[in-house]
């Protein structure tokens, strides 16, 4: 088994050995989506809040909604949010997953704040008063924190990169099998130029015609995103002789987005793999014929760190047909955001001889910025109050994200598109969301009241099917394969969230009011290998269809939320 020795470190992973292309599709949604917060009150009533108003957690769903009371408001809310995710794992065997395991993180945040003020007119106009506010209002958090893991005797993370480098010519390499090249984490072997590479933790057969996983390595994949999506909003109100409200935004959307990938493998019995090292010469290291050292573990780490920031238009309005009936309806334009992304890697090695162990740290470094166009949003409500004893409302929302596109930041027009594959994929593969949300609110006395909410949002990722019949999706469509796709159909996978909360209004200027919300977002399907595809064989040189890991991902965020409020 030969490998060169060159520096005895794992190489550093890219962005790619995690991040296909098309997999911007699911980035793009990700910036994109509304998982609405505001206040407590409309927390608590399911955030349906389009034909309601009269809260500052309304605002950024309907701008008219700063309209609707004729005072001004000051409004704070801190919040606590609990993530916990169960992940399962599937090396591919038998297609069995392990038992689910468990993880839990809670952290702080500040989803609203913000003050609304009104201004009267002289009550000889149509127009009652004109509010103006400033508010911050969290639109969605990126919290996730998972490890999964899982026993491998198929397959190996640096065997996965080799397999891909033995397929494609080296002029078109992917940066990370560049970087595993370069650092020895790979190697090529057989006759010089044959185009067969191995992983650092798999042995070559006699013939040298393939390579195999030797023993069990125990794999672990920890994933976690940390970050939120917040709307700085400037907004601007009208009340219409008390029957009619409309209002302006200028958002000003932010996020920030980081994220970790780490693998893990380690060998179950180091013995079972050899490593046999010769130098840049041809020389042998060590005794001539015995192994030089076993191979023990190796670690990969992958950080992402992401600043986005943009803008965009709202306009909204709040009819009152009858005293207690009322409808709403607003429509967003598509924000325009400024994406600024920073990478690290981390990675290494260790031996059952120490003097081997190798490690590669590479800071963070900055990437190439961009820009996304995000959906348009246009959403309407309908709401019915009892007088003083409560109120009903529904909303329906409709994202549009088959309109997402990326584009470089200094653009070249003369040349050619680097996005193209991506924004098609992006207009093939995602299409529209829909969103159904209803809240309730019962007075038993003035001061106090009870509310309960439901949302419900579907996926708007789409799958298709080739002239063959073969499924379709975003993670293995090839815009470089000219394959006509017919029958677009949508993925059945929605995001539902339950909500209860209480109010306080006291006879002076101070309210409270407090929610709980549960989150529960679908299963997800995730491969922390980067090729899902390439050929396994065991050490006998028959092929396998086994140890392609898989992992599921069931999360659920509980958001424990509390607004302190003044009127003035």
């Amino acid at each position: 088994m030969k490998r060169i020795l060159l520096t005895l470190t794992v190489s550093c992973l890219t962005l790619g050995a995690w991040a296909q292309d098309t997999d911007y599709t699911y980035y793009a949604e990700m910036l994109s989506r509304n998982n609405y917060y505001g206040t407590a009150r409309s927390v608590a009533l399911g955030n349906a809040m389009t034909a309601l108003g009269g809260d500052l957690g309304s605002v950024g769903i309907n701008p008219a909604g700063s309209a609707v009371n004729s005072f001004g408001q000051i409004t704070i809310t801190p919040a606590m949010l609990f993530q916990s995710t169960d992940a399962a794992w599937s090396s591919g065997s038998a297609g069995a997953y392990s038992a689910p395991q468990g993880t839990f993180h809670p952290k702080f945040n500040l989803p609203n704040a913000g003050a609304v003020v009104a201004f009267y007119s002289d009550g000889r106009s149509s127009v009652k008063y004109v509010t103006v506010g400033f508010l911050v209002n969290t639109t969605n958090t990126f919290l996730n924190y998972s490890t999964s893991r899982g026993e491998n005797d198929a397959t190996s993370f640096l065997g996965n990169l080799a397999a891909q480098a033995s397929v494609l010519p080296q002029n078109s390499w992917y940066d990370d099998i560049w970087s595993a090249y370069d650092t020895g984490q790979i190697y090529e072997y057989g006759p010089e130029g044959s185009g067969r590479y191995a992983g650092s933790n798999q042995m070559i057969n006699n013939a040298e015609t393939f390579c195999y996983v030797p023993g069990a390595l125990n794999q672990t994949f920890v994933h976690s995103t940390y970050g939120t999506k917040s709307d700085i909003i400037m907004n601007m109100g009208f009340n219409i002789n008390d029957t009619f409200y409309f209002g302006f935004n200028l958002g000003l959307p932010t996020a920030k987005y980081r994220r970790t990938y780490g693998f893990y493998e380690s060998a179950v019995t180091p013995v079972s793999f050899p490593v046999n090292l010769v130098d840049k010469n041809g020389a042998h290291v060590g005794v001539e014929g015995e192994p030089t050292t076993y191979y023990k573990s190796s670690s990969n780490i992958s950080k992402l760190e992401a600043e986005a920031n943009g803008v965009y238009g709202k306009f909204g309005f709040i009819w009152l047909p009858t005293k207690s009936l009322r409808i709403g309806a607003a429509i967003q334009t598509p924000s325009s955001l400024t994406i600024e992304e920073q990478y690290s890697y981390d990675a290494n090695t260790y031996y059952e001889n120490s003097r081997y162990d190798g490690s590669l740290r590479d800071p963070y470094s900055d990437g190439d910025g961009y820009r996304l166009r995000t959906p348009y949003i246009v959403n309407a409500g309908l709401a019915y109050t009892f007088g003083g004893f409560g109120l009903i409302s529904a909303d329906y929302e409709l994202t549009d994200y088959s309109v997402m596109k990326y584009t470089d930041l200094d653009r070249n027009y003369m040349a050619a598109d680097s996005w193209s594959g991506t924004n098609q994929c992006n207009h093939l593969f995602r299409g529209v969301s829909h969103s159904l949300r209803a809240g309730l609110e019962i007075k038993p006395i003035p001061e106090l009241s009870l509310r309960a909410g439901y949302s419900l949002v579907t996926s708007p990722e789409r799958y298709a099917y080739d002239y063959n019949g073969a499924v379709v999706t975003a993670s293995n469509w090839n815009s470089n394969i000219g394959t006509a796709l017919t029958d677009f159909r949508y993925v059945k996978s929605n995001t539902a969230a339950y909500s209860l909360g209480i109010g306080f209004s006291s006879s002076g200027p101070f309210f409270a009011d407090a929610a709980v919300r549960l989150t529960k977002y679908p299963t997800q399907h995730f491969s922390p290998y980067y090729f899902d595809e390439f050929p396994v064989y065991d050490k006998n040189g028959s092929m396998v269809d086994a140890g392609i890991p898989d992992i599921t991902f069931d999360r659920k965020i509980v958001d424990v939320v509390l607004t302190f409020g003044w009127r003035f």
